[in-house]
């Protein structure tokens, strides 16, 4: 970390549950106008990391709390979706790759501030529950099926606002319309979406 070029880490410390803290600035130089700009950051090491990622706040309180913006309550950058495991698993690495991708959510933020907060600059993946959903129908091959991404968006509204789960039978037709029965078909990815649903509702035990 101390190596980077782009990030200066002037200090750390322990808190008293284990986690590791350290404060630094990134350093970005705009590729068209050349002026320096810096950026300050608190990274979060949890007492188990790396099985964990770090969190990466904005020390600072530089940019305001949007969800559009990528930026979540407690100045939480959102870097990734945690389930798409981007970032390497090893300490070194990791930490590496994650004031890297900071770096390019920095440069992002600052375009999306310029831009009247309108829209996030490139793909602007979707947050928490709704997030989880998306990548569980993109990995089971469902994000493209109409039949299937309203199905399950209904099911995920019912499980958020009514903190209730309807249970699916495996044997049942699937979702995705091809006259199969689920377990047949879709069946793995909806074993995912059933334990998102009951998280999202509160009956996972």
């Amino acid at each position: 970390m101390r190596g980077l070029p782009f990030f200066k880490h002037p200090e750390d410390r322990f808190d008293e549950d284990g986690n590791f803290t350290a404060t630094g600035t990134l350093f970005y130089r705009g590729s068209r106008s050349g002026r320096l700009d810096e950026f300050q950051i608190e990274l979060v090491y949890p007492r188990r990391f790396p099985r964990f990622f770090q969190r990466v706040h904005d020390r600072e309180k530089r940019f305001d709390v949007c969800e559009n913006g990528h930026l979540f309550p407690g100045h939480q950058l959102c870097l990734t979706l945690r389930e798409r495991m981007e970032f390497s698993v090893n300490a070194e690495d990791l930490t590496q790759e994650v004031l890297g991708a900071t770096l390019v959510w920095f440069d992002k933020r600052l375009i999306f501030e310029r831009n009247g907060r309108k829209k996030w600059p490139g793909p602007a993946e979707a947050h928490g529950s709704q997030g989880q959903l998306n990548f569980i129908l993109e990995r089971g091959g469902l994000l493209d099926n109409a039949n299937a991404v309203l199905w399950a968006n209904e099911l995920h509204q019912r499980a958020l606002l009514d903190h209730r789960f309807v249970p699916f039978d495996v044997y049942d037709l699937c979702p995705c319309s091809s006259g199969k029965k689920t377990k047949f078909c879709h069946g793995e990815a909806l074993v995912h979406l059933g334990k998102l649903l009951r998280r999202v509702a509160g009956t996972l035990q």
